[in-house]
């Protein structure tokens, strides 16, 4: 998803840029489970992978086998080693998915094989699953190319997203009653499209950034007051819990997809995939309210790729963002509908529901000393705001999850001596199931608006060329939901005045996006 950080010029300067190619793979380590052994490592001269098993060794040979596939692997036989027969539990908290992981998947009340590409695997992922241990993995591409416009039209690129992990319910497991630990992975992949092609500020391949294997998540969950109050502590982002929604998930341009892009742009926010010391507080007090607060590190280095997540160092010139988001989500126009349920007397029993909305704002504020102004200097703090609203607007049954849905963010960063983008709006319109027979497909429009500020122009002009100003994006997308766990996304970007200055003719981006559920 996400985290191009950096426009063209100076602003290259001022970020550190996530494009740095990807190192070789070495070997990958799973801790002694045992007298069992697992082994997977790479013969940088044969070019052939070998996975030990205990006394077993098996040659995978001299194939493209990619570090998110290997990765893969060895979860699977790690979760084997590990399975064993128990009462199954509740499904765990699905908090920790990014919102493109989230927009994938259903929420069913145990593990589902249908779901998952490799299915149960001889039931060891349910028997792992029922003992409290968790395997998550996905991975999603972008293949894509600029047919007009932009610096240099004709060209196309791919770039990959995998990410996988675990999640220990310690109350199955150790008897911690609300307790979750989280450990997660990423490898990010591929050449960017944007910089080199296109030319705009906002990226039109929302997986570039980071391009390189990350640990990202190490955290402690913690639930309590009858599950609607969680804490959060350890190794994860702001933006697994702030300023997203699962409808970004379905754009492929970061100025949607993952966050309000200007949030990203115009402070040390973090995101995935880069992860930092954190804290956080999550509210439910009832099914209508819900109330975060989150405080983060803030360092030059917090978006270095070259760590691959595992600089867990912290500085005296390191600072803090604190995060408070406060959201509604309610079900306008309820109706009763029928729950599939009979009452005491077999009389069919009906629920009230009605068209769901989510209402959110949030405010952000970061003491650090080195956010650097564009023409010089230094400013030591950051502040702004974003909301977001998304609301069904059109049910086609009562209590159906099919219709339109209509969603408006935006962000506001008022110091433009620092702010690449003090103003943004995102305006978006989504259809589940809009053609007959294809009741789980999605079909998006989506547009972007970005305000660039004075400074920044000042700071990235070109004499004999115009000022940046503006950038706009019109995207539009349909999700061919081909399984359970496997999708198609066809889609079509129109970049409007890439790089705000109008100097760049506009650009046509056309490709897909495709993804998989492990």
């Amino acid at each position: 998803m996400r985290d191009n950080l950096i426009g063209e010029g100076t602003a290259k300067q001022k970020f550190v840029s996530a494009n740095s190619r990807n190192q070789q793979a070495g070997s990958l380590r799973s801790p002694e489970l045992g007298q069992r052994r697992l082994i997977l490592f790479y013969g940088r001269n044969s070019g052939e992978y070998r996975l030990v098993i205990g006394d077993c060794v098996i040659c995978l040979g001299a194939i493209e086998f990619s570090r998110r596939w290997a990765i893969a692997v060895v979860l699977a036989f790690t979760s084997a080693a590990l399975a064993q027969d128990t009462i199954p539990i509740s499904r765990t908290n699905r908090s920790i998915l990014q919102p493109e992981e989230e927009a994938q998947i259903e929420e069913p009340g145990g593990f589902v094989a249908a779901d998952h590409m490799v299915g149960d695997r001889g039931g060891w992922r349910e028997r792992l699953f029922a003992a409290g241990v968790e395997v998550f993995a996905f991975d999603n591409s972008i293949f894509n190319g600029n047919v007009s416009g932009g610096i240099h039209p004709g060209h196309a690129t791919i770039v990959n997203d995998a990410f996988a992990g675990l999640k220990f319910d310690l109350e199955k497991l150790v008897g911690w009653k609300g307790g979750l630990f989280v450990v997660s992975g990423i490898d990010r992949a591929g050449s960017d499209l944007t910089t080199k092609y296109v030319g705009s500020i906002y990226s039109v391949q929302q997986m570039v950034g980071g391009q390189r294997p990350f640990l990202y998540q190490v955290f402690l969950q913690q639930k309590l007051a009858n599950k609607k109050v969680t804490l959060k502590l350890g190794r994860f982002s702001a933006s697994d819990d702030f300023n997203a929604s699962p409808f970004y998930g379905y754009s492929l341009n970061n100025g949607i997809d993952g966050d309000i892009r200007n949030v990203l742009f115009d402070t040390r926010f973090s995101a995935y995939p880069f992860p930092v010391w954190a804290a956080a507080v999550l509210l439910d007090p009832s099914p209508e309210w819900k109330m975060k607060f989150g405080i983060f590190e803030t360092s030059k280095d917090m978006f270095d790729n070259t760590e691959h997540g595992l600089d867990w160092s912290i500085r005296g010139e390191d600072g803090y963002t604190a995060i408070a988001q406060f959201g509604w989500t309610p079900q306008l126009f309820k109706q009763p509908v029928s729950s599939g349920a009979t009452d005491a007397k077999g009389a069919p029993a009906f629920a009230m529901k009605g068209m769901p909305g989510h209402y959110q704002a949030g405010v952000t504020f970061s003491q650090w000393d080195f956010y650097p102004r564009f023409l010089g200097g230094f400013e030591d703090h950051s502040y702004g705001f974003y909301v977001h609203a998304d609301q069904m607007v059109y049910q086609e049954a009562p209590g159906s999850d099919q219709g339109l849905y209509v969603f408006v963010a935006s962000g506001y960063y008022p110091q433009t001596e620092i702010s690449i983008v003090p103003f943004q709006v995102n305006v978006g319109l989504h259809y589940k199931g809009l053609f007959p027979g294809r009741d789980d497909d999605r079909t998006v429009l989506h547009f972007i608006y970005g305000e660039l500020s004075d400074d920044y122009a000042r700071s990235v002009h070109v004499p004999g060329r115009h000022f940046a100003d503006s950038e706009k994006v019109l995207e539009v997308g349909h999700r061919f939901q081909v399984t359970k766990w496997s999708y198609i996304q066809p889609d079509l970007q129109y970049v409007i005045d890439p790089g705000g200055t109008g100097d760049i003719p506009d650009a046509v981006v056309i490709g897909a996006q495709m993804g998989v559920t492990f």
